[in-house]
């Protein structure tokens, strides 16, 4: 049986680190944490087991509330989306918990928390949503990513907390919990080796067209009158125009429709980003695709998007769904499995990551590696309405910002469209959920960070070693 002081700290810990994740809150995520690592305090694997799993699945299904604005579009599916994706996300923290539990101590707590983000991050179902570091944005300490990417930050965040945590059993532990504030100040001030170059004016176009209004095909000559107005107001003198993800209900294929943005590139004599579905009819398949339209307004370049969203662009195991009789359901649910791009790669010196790409750093490490000098994202996340999930995917870019040594720049339907500098700083940004444009004066960078020269490697070899060492001293602890 579970005792309730350490199940309420468990419940308190996930509200907390929720809580963190909103504009202003991010110091609580400092504290957040140590709730449940103090519940699993000798707990042993077992209630250690079902405390993490507790924990994990409160956290999720409150961070996936944003799925509720999806039931206008596909119905009651959506509590069955939101149930299963929280019972798939808590298993991670089920298994850190029984760690956790066994072998209580700083080291193990703040090792297995990184290898347990790093763990839902990989393979084609990972995501980053939830993680420690967007809560840190806003923040100095952003900026220490160059050298570790988001595993240093979470590092130092379950480090620090983990010592308090301890601290209240055993008081020489609390010293050792400004060590992970310590050691990320040290890194963000060190140089990032990037290297500023030339500068660019860089325009962002945002409609603010909602997603029920963007799949209304009769609304079609109202938005495109809504992207003229927009691109009429955009300076003279521009260098890129960025324009949404999915920026028309239609393929662009049509002349009529792709003349829109290729004027508008013409007259500024600018690339202009524009996001469409792709149809290659030699192929028979469907991607999602950013058009570069070039100063002539021809196309001079194209990136389909590689890391598709698992049961948002294509439905994994589908031939499984439909042996157990509910091809129906999902049929209609995901009729239509969009096709991964070939690879990541630039396009020039764009390093474009077409929406949930930009929360995996794994994408903008490859395309600054292949000569990308600022990233991209075009996004429609109007697909979430007005909740947090939306600041909390443009939190992210400013991650990769910092991980990179490069400007992030996104364009977004409804929001958030503005520009995080290499340092975690936010240059500028539309009001959410507005009509408008924006327009920033960016630097574009060479060089490689230590990050996009190394990865993740050296900090996940680091919490490894951290579990270990504190799986050894627990063993060579005299009993009490």
């Amino acid at each position: 049986m579970l005792c309730k002081p350490r199940l309420w700290a468990a419940i308190a810990s996930a509200v907390l680190l929720w809580v963190s994740f909103f504009p202003g809150w991010g110091w609580l995520v400092w504290l957040g944490p140590g709730l449940l690592l103090a519940a699993l305090s000798g707990a042993g694997w077992r209630k250690g087991l079902v405390l993490g799993w507790a924990f994990g699945f409160l956290f999720f299904s409150l961070e996936f509330t944003s799925l509720w604005a999806l039931s206008p579009l596909v119905g009651p599916l959506v509590l069955a989306l939101w149930v299963l994706l929280a019972l798939y996300a808590s298993l991670f923290f089920a298994a850190m918990g029984a760690v956790a539990g066994q072998w209580s101590s700083p080291w193990v707590w703040a090792g297995a928390w990184v290898l347990v983000e790093a763990a839902r991050a990989a393979g084609p179902l990972g995501f980053t949503f939830g993680s420690v570091p967007p809560a840190l944005v806003g923040s100095p300490f952003v900026s220490a990513a160059a050298w570790g990417g988001p595993g240093v930050l979470t590092l130092a965040v379950a480090w620090t907390a983990g010592c308090l945590a301890q601290g209240v059993r055993s008081w020489r532990w609390l010293p050792a919990a400004v060590a992970g504030p310590g050691i990320l100040t040290i890194l963000a001030f060190l140089p990032n080796g990037s290297e500023p170059r030339a500068s660019l004016h860089v325009s962002l176009v945002q409609p603010n067209i909602p997603k029920i209004e963007q799949i209304d095909y009769s609304r079609l000559d109202e938005h495109e009158a809504k992207y003229r107005r927009l691109l009429a107001q955009l300076p003279v003198h521009t260098d890129l125009i960025v324009v949404p993800e999915n920026a028309l209900p239609w393929i662009l294929e049509d002349p009529e429709y792709l003349d829109l943005f290729g004027s508008a590139a013409r007259e500024a004599n600018a690339v202009l980003l524009v996001g469409t579905a792709e149809f290659r009819r030699a192929e028979n398949r469907f991607y999602n695709t950013v058009l570069a339209l070039g100063g002539g307004g021809g196309v001079m370049g194209t990136y389909s998007k590689v890391h598709l969203v698992p049961f948002g662009e294509y439905l994994p195991w589908r031939p499984f769904w439909r042996k157990l009789g509910l091809g129906p359901i999902v049929d209609r649910f995901l009729p239509l499995d969009q096709t991964p791009g070939e690879a990541v790669r630039p396009i020039g010196l764009y390093g474009v990551m077409i929406c949930f790409e930009s929360t995996l750093p794994q994408i903008s490490r490859e395309l600054v590696r292949h000569g990308a000098r600022i990233l991209v994202t075009p996004t429609n996340d109007a697909w979430f309405g007005a909740t947090r999930l939306l600041w909390e995917h443009y939190a992210l870019g400013a991650l990769r910002a910092a991980e990179t040594g490069r400007v992030f720049v996104q364009a977004g339907q409804t929001g958030f469209s503005g520009a995080w500098s290499p340092r975690g700083k936010e240059l500028g940004r539309v009001p959410p959920w507005t009509e408008g444009t924006l327009t920033v004066r960016v630097p574009t960078y060479s060089g490689f960070t230590p990050y996009v020269r190394t990865g993740d490697g050296p900090v996940l070899g680091l919490a490894g070693l951290l579990v270990l060492v504190g799986v050894a001293l627990k063993k060579k602890a005299p009993p009490r």
